[in-house]
């Protein structure tokens, strides 16, 4: 057996795992079989000492190699305590936690997940045959437009202005001055009614849907804001998860109090900008379907379409996080985070709260839930119950619709204010993983307000409102001669909102490794309040003005063709982006130096294998699930 000795650390450094690639490659001889097999065995314990409480955000690790004879959690234990008695001061000193590395065998999960993998591609390539067999190319004639064809776009000419006109029929030919003119087009003839969902597992057609640039001109914009939104929550979380791996943990506290990195720690404003988004496109979705239906809405077909999107993929992303992730890891990381209880063993009991929206209610404590990071998926479903009722009251009565709006707004920030005044809560989450209890006491395993929807519903409706103004409001009709001072107006009261919320707390000094108890409640409660309505008027602002020709470049920007398939890809980039995260960082051996140029590199190569994942499954679940939705109710591929 052999140890690597622990040496103090002027950088933070507490967890000692030693070489723990050369322990799992020791080999020995096996005499009867004359087989080279494992010699030694890893495990990671924890050192306990009464100097410690209360002093340490977590007990330090240490790790130490032994024979398989011995690599158990009590052997470990007693083998690091005697190993520190020796030292004078180290005679109160105890290993606990003792965890080993064991072999992970492949379970009925395992195999069913594979198997369904292996029934996708097998869809998929009966989907090309039968995509072969049936496609034709037809010319620009109505005759040869047959049962479940594929447009392409219809290019409209009148007088020498042109549209698009998207859909499966036919341009209404209104005067003879209209020129029609269609690309070419494939479609698909005479296909057997039992071969037709095939078809919506064609990888070619689905890959082409995902990557397509063709947007809606008059909200284009909000294409490229949802994706910055995402790729913002992608590095706060980087940095957030990432903060348990440094092994230079004072380089990274230092960094901290820079003004640089508070946008780093209000990444969180990037969930009230992705909320707001989703709000005002919920919004101006089911305006136009009401105006459409002179008033009338299939609740039934609203409310199956959003679960018909999210759930299909979220459980495909589950089954693959408990029962395929696992075999991909094997590292002093896992058993750390093993110690603190296995993060896949929280889906197999609590999976029913995500599959039902409501794992940011149940279970209790925030540490126990299954993909504790969907808490943003529950939010966004549970929100989406109520917006119909709220969007058609906003279409039956405008006033009484705004009351509604203004009335919940109220309420979340009343219900913000008094939660933070009870608990004597911290103004920042991440202050939760280093400090326990201010003057009332609170749990850091709950959650109070960061995922509830009574705190974070504000941004969700003001973005209906939005939505709201841009459906009675078109963009071309909204000129006013007085632009140029109502948009210097708007972008400077946005920018003396957004410094104080950004950046206001680093001013002031109240960092987050500081004692929340160093800020006083009632500017905790005041702050914490109002930051929310706060940081929702600044990007209501932001798309109000791209909406209304106050964008400037910022509109061109964020309405660039680029940020299209992106924007499709979103919903799969945030449900993978922890899954690779935890896959690289738990995957590694030694610490990980902090640098921000080395968080970047991470960051972006995060980004890169997110956006991979979410295009694969995209093409293999997602998109096949909505064409297949289509083909049933629409009778349309």
């Amino acid at each position: 057996m052999y140890f690597y000795l622990p040496f103090p650390s002027v950088l933070g450094h507490i967890l000692v795992f030693g070489h723990f690639d050369q322990c799992m490659a020791l080999k020995k001889l096996n005499n009867k079989t004359g087989v080279m097999e494992s010699a030694a065995n890893y495990c990671l314990t924890r050192l306990k000492h009464p100097l410690m409480e209360g002093k340490l955000p977590a007990l330090p690790a240490f790790g130490v190699c032994l024979p398989h004879a011995c690599a158990n959690e009590r052997d470990s234990n007693a083998f690091v305590t005697e190993l520190f008695r020796v030292l004078r001061r180290a005679k109160e000193l105890e290993a606990v936690q003792g965890i080993c590395i064991k072999p992970l065998a492949k379970n009925a999960g395992f195999y069913i997940m594979a198997s369904l993998i292996g029934l996708i591609i097998v869809t998929i390539t009966a989907a090309a045959v039968v995509d072969c067999i049936y496609r034709r190319r037809y010319k620009e004639s109505p005759n040869n437009l047959l049962h479940g064809s594929e447009l392409n776009d219809v290019t409209v000419q009148i007088y020498g202005d042109s549209k698009t006109v998207n859909g499966n029929g036919l341009p209404v030919m209104t005067t003879q001055h209209t020129v029609v003119t269609q690309k070419p087009k494939y479609g698909y003839a005479n296909v057997p009614a039992c071969l037709k969902p095939l078809l919506c597992y064609n990888i070619m057609t689905n890959v082409r849907s995902v990557l397509s640039t063709r947007v809606e001109e008059e909200i284009s914009f909000l294409h490229g804001f949802r994706v910055l939104s995402i790729w913002w929550i992608i590095l706060g979380n980087t940095y957030f998860f990432g903060r348990n791996f440094f092994e230079n943990s004072l380089s990274f506290f230092a960094d901290i109090k820079t003004a640089k990195f508070q946008l780093i720690l209000n990444s969180g404003y990037a969930v009230d900008g992705f909320l707001m988004v989703t709000g005002v496109l919920i919004s101006y979705a089911l305006l136009r379907e009401l105006q459409k239906n002179n008033g009338k809405l299939n609740w039934l077909s609203v409310y199956f379409h959003r679960w018909w999107i999210l759930t299909p993929v979220y459980m495909f992303v589950m089954l693959f996080y408990v029962y395929v992730l696992p075999h991909g890891i094997q590292s002093p990381f896992k058993l750390l985070i093993a110690q603190e209880g296995i993060p896949t063993d929280y889906c197999k009991s609590h999976w029913w709260t995500n599959m039902l929206y409501i794992n940011n209610f149940i279970p209790f404590l925030k540490t126990r839930q299954c993909m504790n990071w969907t808490w943003l998926l529950a939010l966004d479903m549970q929100f989406f119950l109520i917006a119909p009722l709220i969007i058609y009251v906003l279409y039956k009565n405008r006033i009484a619709g705004m009351a509604v709006i203004g009335a919940l707004i109220v309420a979340c920030v009343a219900a913000t204010m008094s939660l933070i005044g009870y608990y004597g809560l911290p103004i920042h989450h991440w202050q939760d993983a280093v400090y326990n209890s201010t003057e009332t006491g609170y749990d850091k395993n709950i959650d109070y307000i960061n995922e509830k929807p009574y705190t974070r519903i504000t941004p969700f409706v003001i973005g209906l409102a939005l939505g709201y103004v841009f459906h009675i409001i078109p963009a071309n009709k909204a000129s006013n001669p007085n632009s140029r001072l109502m948009a210097a107006i708007g972008w400077t009261v946005s920018l003396v909102l957004a410094v104080p919320l950004l950046f206001g707390a680093h001013f002031a000094g109240w960092y987050v490794e500081r004692p929340p108890q160093e800020m006083s409640v009632s500017s905790r409660i005041a702050y914490g309040g109002l930051q929310r309505l706060g940081w929702s008027l600044v990007i209501g602002w932001i798309l109000f003005a791209c909406q209304y020709g106050y964008g400037g470049p910022v509109r061109r920007f964020l309405a660039s063709r680029f940020w299209r398939p992106l924007s499709s890809l979103t919903y799969g980039a945030y449900i993978v982006h922890m899954l690779t995260l935890q896959l690289h960082l738990a995957s590694q051996i030694h610490m990980i130096y902090y640098s921000g140029l080395n968080m970047l590199c991470i960051f972006l190569a995060q980004l890169v294998l997110a956006y991979t994942v979410a295009l694969l499954i995209a093409v293999l679940v997602e998109v096949p699930l909505l064409r297949l939705e289509r083909l049933i109710l629409r009778r349309a591929l």
